[in-house]
């Protein structure tokens, strides 16, 4: 469907930045009434979700991956969002699951996954986390040396051998090494990997990398620093073995990718006095004057995504054949770890006004019945506007201001960027913060005050009566 430009008119910031939208999206954000039945079931602020975007991605980078005749596994990352849904969804499809923490692992084992498709590659691994994975067949990615000896202890008596892989660091790109706090230096591996291969209760299946940042050339250049060490591993042998590239699949959240440089160009202007701000306090959000310095945002708009990074990936030559082709040689199963891009499109985030006024300084501060952490990663911005829908009644006068949250701190901002409302705002109206479900939703979530966590909905594409409340907040 074409999206109707009215969704935007109410809110969009001074320097608009449009979010890309879903069909299922657009269909909700007009209807109104349903908005003020959902919030009216089930509280706001309310996270509003579908699946069918998140089968669609798996299908499409499956599809991808498949047509170079490499062995795929993407493990969802579990870590973005919390809802079983999509562990549902995953485990259907027959894909895995990257698990992070001893929750995530006994929920995924709880909804049927094979422990086979699902990996563990939490930053700290206790004693009982270790324990769960081993009985339920579970792969452990290996960080530290403390932690395989914590394995080794856990796993004697096991009725079987310890899938385990290695986590990898120390890899260099032009002359630069890469800087990971994770993982074991690529010159000690093949020791670990003697030392796991003796071992009667540990059964080394792969290797594993996560790399910070989205860069495909970084993947890259690991790759084939990489595949020695895998032949020095397993030689000609032809059983399986996996090489894990992590996460940092791309993702471009806007409707139009040039909006954000037209926005930083603004941003700068503003920060060296030559327009009216466009941030609260004319704060450069981490970018200096003279246009230094990157800022602190959520990264919303790529060009190179999902499908085609990952091809310039695998079509990137080296010594006369691509990096599939030296893959399929090696006879490596390809995984990775996507968690935003599986999501791109899932979901929103929608919460009540409650009041608009001016600071001391005599500025707009629309108050919004959410808190910042229910729509913010580790970063200190979510640069995509949202957006609102109307309340029913007569409207106030058009306004520019900063939307406020819940938490009772001077810097509790849901946005510092400014909002324009060409027809007022007021009380009742919905703000709707759109694809929200990769990290955004859950990543940060805190109850400070006391405030409930938001509960989290799913709504079927084309079905307009159907909603159900995810597994996760039945309870």
């Amino acid at each position: 469907m074409t999206i109707p430009q009215s969704i935007f008119s109410p809110c969009h910031g001074v320097v608009p930045l449009r979010p890309r939208l879903e069909n299922w999206m657009a269909e909700l954000l007009q209807d109104r009434p349903r908005l003020d039945a959902l919030t009216d079931r089930f509280g706001a602020p309310l996270n509003i979700q579908s699946v069918d975007p998140f089968r669609r991605n798996i299908a499409r980078l499956t599809d991808c991956v498949t047509d170079y005749g490499l062995p795929f596994l993407p493990m969802f990352a579990r870590k973005a969002n919390k809802c079983l849904s999509y562990v549902q969804a995953a485990r259907d499809m027959g894909i895995g699951i990257d698990t992070a923490s001893h929750s995530e692992v006994e929920q995924c084992l709880e909804q049927g996954l094979p422990g086979d498709r699902i990996v563990c590659t939490a930053a700290v691994k206790d004693r009982a986390l270790m324990t769960l994975c081993v009985g339920g067949g579970v792969t452990v990615i290996l960080d530290n040396e403390d932690e395989l000896e914590l394995l080794v202890d856990v796993a004697e008596g096991a009725t079987k051998p310890v899938s385990v892989g290695l986590r990898l660091n120390g890899f260099e790109r032009d002359g630069t090494k890469l800087y990971s706090r994770f993982g074991f230096p690529l010159t000690q591996v093949p020791t670990l990997a003697a030392r796991i291969t003796a071992s009667e209760t540990l059964r080394l299946d792969g290797l594993h990398f996560h790399l910070n940042g989205y860069s495909a050339e970084d993947r890259i250049a690991a790759i084939l620093q990489t595949l020695p060490l895998i032949h020095k591993i397993k030689g000609d042998s032809t059983a399986p073995f996996f090489l894990d590239i992590g996460g940092g699949i791309p993702m471009n959240y806007l409707d139009d990718a040039a909006e954000w440089e037209a926005w930083l160009a603004q941003l700068d202007r503003a920060i060296a006095g030559d327009r009216a701000p466009i941030t609260q306090h004319n704060d450069g959000l981490g970018r200096k004057a003279g246009g230094e310095g990157k800022v602190d945002s959520y990264p919303v708009a790529q060009t190179l995504v999902q499908e085609d990074w990952m091809r310039r990936i695998l079509d990137h030559m080296a010594d006369g054949q691509t990096v599939a082709a030296h893959l399929r040689d090696a006879h490596i199963s390809l995984r990775c770890e996507p968690g935003r891009s599986l999501l791109d499109g899932c979901g929103m985030t929608l919460a009540r006004v409650a009041f608009c006024k001016r600071d001391s300084g005599g500025t707009p501060v629309i108050g919004v019945q959410m808190n910042r952490t229910q729509s913010r990663s580790g970063f200190a911005e979510f640069a995509l506007d949202p957006l609102m829908v109307p309340a029913p009644g007569p409207r106030k006068e058009a306004i520019e201001g900063y939307l406020a949250g819940t938490y009772c701190t001077e810097s509790e901002w849901l946005t510092r960027r400014k909002m324009s409302f060409p027809q007022g705002v007021k009380a009742g109206d919905l703000m709707v913060f759109p694809n929200t479900a990769g990290y955004l939703m859950h990543f940060l979530e805190s109850r400070s005050h006391q405030f409930p966590l938001a509960r989290n909905v799913f709504v079927t594409e084309g079905n307009a009566g159907a909603v159900t409340l995810d597994d996760i907040d039945a309870g």
